[in-house]
């Protein structure tokens, strides 16, 4: 399974309905690659965060989702040196001030929503 089709079904499967028509989905999300991987990355991490958030911004305007804050994705190695190709993580951060680069992340009022051990 390719990262961005891992990423949407992060998206579907942590989807938080808020009320009629508002479904808020993760916006924090960590890609987690074997050292190796990572530092093949090395050049390209700088702008692959942010052309993944832009792939999910697209993805969840498709399925009318929200965020509750900025959308994000870190790339960072496996904590534990990770035997499998890559691990995503997500969570849902509560929405910041927004900034002129948050313009296509529809920010919602803050959501507490307990942590769920990831």
């Amino acid at each position: 399974m390719d990262v961005v089709a891992r990423l949407r079904r992060e998206c579907d499967d942590n989807a938080l309905i808020m009320g009629h028509g508002r479904t808020v989905v993760p916006n924090c999300f960590s890609i987690e690659l074997p050292a190796d991987s990572h530092r093949r990355l090395a050049g390209h991490r700088e702008r692959l965060g942010p052309e993944l958030a832009a792939e999910i911004r697209r993805y969840a305007a498709e399925r009318s989702y929200s965020f509750a804050g900025p959308v994000t994705v870190g790339v960072a190695t496996h904590p534990d040196g990770g035997r499998a190709r890559y691990r995503v993580r997500s969570r849902l951060v509560p929405c910041h001030p927004p900034t002129h680069t948050d313009a296509p992340t529809m920010a919602l009022p803050q959501v507490t929503v307990p942590n769920a051990g990831t």
